[in-house]
């Protein structure tokens, strides 16, 4: 017996994967995602010069939090 990971692109491909289970040919097994929580889930959510900006915006931040007296 061999294990493989599947990417499903459809719910045609579910269907089809669905009939084999019940044909007892396959058996499907559910795995929790582990790029759930990954940056690279996020790659290309922003522009590299907008990721900079954000960047240098945090550290601004984080200096200013720095100087402030309470």
């Amino acid at each position: 017996m061999e294990t493989i990971q599947v990417e499903i692109r459809n719910k045609n491909a579910m269907s089809i994967l669905r009939g084999l289970e019940k044909a007892k040919i396959i058996k499907l097994i559910k795995t929790k995602n582990a790029e759930e929580n990954s940056p690279v889930q996020h790659k290309g959510a922003f522009t590299r010069e907008r990721a900079i900006e954000m960047i240098q915006h945090i550290e601004k931040s984080r200096n200013e939090w720095d100087e402030r007296t309470i």
